[in-house]
């Protein structure tokens, strides 16, 4: 399972605008001494994976409907190259 931060750099490299990460986070926290709730992650940091996992939940999808277009499409060019050439369609769907 990937992390928030490689979460947080896939959708950067993939040229998605990705809010700056919290300085008040686990790594900096102790440095810092910044407020750390109970659970160990403060408000600001939950906030930011919250906003990591909601980008990259629409990103997934995102690529997946893509993948999804791409297939149909190909499905329906071999089609019509078929059709095109005179051969009978096919009537499987694998």
């Amino acid at each position: 399972m990937l992390t928030i931060v490689q979460k947080a750099a896939i959708l950067g490299k993939a040229g998605i605008d990705v809010p700056a990460r919290p300085e008040d986070d686990l790594s900096t926290h102790v440095v810092t001494g910044s407020p750390v709730k109970a659970e160990g992650v403060s408000q600001k940091a939950h906030d930011w994976g919250r906003a990591i996992e909601t980008l990259y939940v629409s990103y997934v999808a995102a690529r997946a409907a893509k993948s999804l277009r791409d297939a149909e499409e190909a499905r329906q060019n071999a089609m019509l190259r078929r059709m095109a050439s005179g051969s009978p369609p096919r009537t499987s769907f694998a």
